[in-house]
C-alpha cells in the first residue's frame, strides 16, 4: 500500500489509541498523513486516547501533518478534521484511502467516490494479514473507553473472526 497515501481523521486515531492497536496503522499502512485540524483534535487538551501516540508518531517521521487544504470548507457542514481530510483525500493525483468513522462525512467520501474504511475495517485488515490474532479484546477496550460502535458491526465482525 506503499503507493497510495492514507489520510485519517481523528476517530479512527482515537479508536486505535483507545483500544492499544494505534500501532497497527504504521505496520498496515507504512505513513499516514493528517491535516493540521485532525492533529489539532487528536491533542486538544493532551488528554484524549491518542495525544501521547500521535506526539510519538509525529515525532518518528510516519505520520505526516499538513494543513488543511483550500478546499476544506466545500463540507461547510462537517467539522473541520472531518473537512479538511476529505480535502486532502481530493486533491491528490494518485489514489488515497480515507480512515473515518462518522457517518456524515463517510457519506461525502462515498459521494465523491473516495476509497474509505474506519476503525474496524482497520482492525479487521490487520486480523485478516495476521497483525493480529484476536479482536475480542480491542473491542473490550473500546467499551471500556467509552468509544462507541455500533453493537450489530462488532458482532458482525467478530463473528467473521470466529470469536462469536
Amino acid at each position: 500500500m506503499a503507493d497510495r497515501i492514507v489520510a485519517a481523521d481523528a476517530s479512527p486515531l482515537i479508536g486505535l489509541a483507545a483500544s492499544g492497536a494505534f500501532h497497527l496503522l504504521r505496520s498496515l499502512f507504512g505513513s499516514v498523513t493528517v491535516t493540521e485540524a485532525v492533529r489539532d483534535e487528536v491533542l486538544a487538551g493532551g488528554v484524549l486516547p491518542g495525544a501521547s501516540e500521535l506526539r510519538e508518531a509525529i515525532a518518528a517521521g510516519w505520520i505526516q501533518v499538513v494543513p488543511a487544504p483550500t478546499g476544506s470548507d466545500t463540507f461547510p457542514e462537517l467539522g473541520a478534521g472531518e473537512a479538511s481530510t476529505l480535502a486532502l483525500a481530493l486533491e491528490q493525483p494518485t489514489a488515497c484511502l480515507v480512515l473515518m468513522d462518522e457517518a456524515a462525512g463517510r457519506s461525502h467520501a462515498r459521494e465523491q467516490g473516495l476509497q474509505l474504511t474506519g476503525l474496524v475495517g482497520v482492525l479487521l485488515a490487520a486480523w485478516r494479514a495476521g497483525k493480529i490474532q484476536r479482536l475480542g479484546p480491542l473491542f473490550a477496550s473500546l467499551e471500556r473507553s467509552d468509544f462507541r460502535i455500533a453493537p450489530d458491526l462488532v458482532r458482525a465482525v467478530l463473528e467473521e473472526t470466529g470469536e462469536a
